[in-house]
């Protein structure tokens, strides 16, 4: 009898050693299998980053260009209204040297027309 019982302990303790080494299969069968399917997906986030960073990159290369371009064009618009200022302001003075009278009369109607248009918005 202790030799029955002995053969069932052994034969229990083989079928446990045997559920192990299949469950030990399995499991390196299945991180096996994940483990090559993350290499893929690793390589297509990598890829997407990069290409996401590079979109950002040429936005902000654009934008600059943009930038830059319309502070050009500023700076053009900017010296072609300093000469016509200092065209207009020549032509004034040249203007009021020739005939100072004029000038100033023309001065005091004009202070006279704003003092009127002013004083007829003011409330009363």
């Amino acid at each position: 009898m202790e030799n029955s019982i002995d053969s069932k302990i052994n034969a229990a303790r083989d079928g446990v050693t045997q559920i192990g080494n299949n469950l030990r299969a399995d499991a390196h069968a299945a991180i096996d299998k994940v483990a090559d399917k993350v290499p893929p997906t690793t390589d297509r986030l990598a890829n997407s980053a990069h290409n996401g960073v590079d979109k950002v990159a040429d936005g902000v290369n654009k934008v600059a260009d943009t930038v830059e371009s319309t502070s050009d064009r500023l700076i053009a618009r900017g010296k072609q209204v300093s000469a016509s200022c200092k065209a207009l302001t020549e032509s004034g003075r040249s203007h009021v040297r020739a005939s100072p009278a004029i000038s100033v009369l023309l001065a005091a109607a004009a202070g006279y027309g704003i003092s009127k248009l002013l004083s007829s918005r003011s409330p009363k």
